[in-house]
């Protein structure tokens, strides 16, 4: 629940006890002309009941006015240090997301790699297959010359 502003009703209960202030100051000036003594005294107490208030009103403003001030400079560290914190979880998450995302291209770089030796030794072990086909029909066909040279000398 907000606090209510006490502060404009404090001051003008301040500005009403100065014109009083004044209004006692300007009634004493009138009455020392004749220098009535109880009527000099009888203001002169009035004047500094005035003041009393007047001081203690003012006391009270500026405490009031010091309260707010502390509260609004509390609030303020308040939700500043709540950003902070929010935004330091959202540092932490997004390098959270970096390194899972980092950790993903890893896997995948590896999965990757190790697919692709396979098909290299898949490819290899087929060109060997293939090599030694080519290298026994050579064969075969070298010994068919041969046995037709042979053939060839006997004949």
């Amino acid at each position: 629940m907000p606090k209510s502003n006490p502060i404009p009703t404090i001051q003008h209960k301040l500005i009403a006890d100065m014109k009083l202030i004044v209004a006692d100051a300007e009634a004493l000036l009138q009455a020392t002309a004749g220098e009535a003594e109880e009527t000099v005294t009888a203001l002169r107490t009035r004047l500094r009941e005035s003041l009393k208030t007047a001081r203690n009103r003012l006391d009270d403003a500026e405490t009031t006015f010091l309260d707010r001030t502390t509260d609004a400079f509390h609030q303020a560290v308040l939700k500043t240090s709540e950003a902070a914190s929010k935004a330091a979880d959202a540092a932490a998450e997004a390098a959270q997301k970096a390194e899972d995302a980092t950790r993903e291209t890893a896997e995948f770089g590896r999965t990757a790699a190790k697919e692709a030796a396979e098909l290299a030794r898949d490819a290899a072990k087929e060109a060997a297959a293939t090599a030694r086909e080519a290298a026994n029909k050579a064969l075969d066909a070298v010994a068919e010359m041969a046995r037709k040279a042979k053939d060839a000398i006997n004949d």
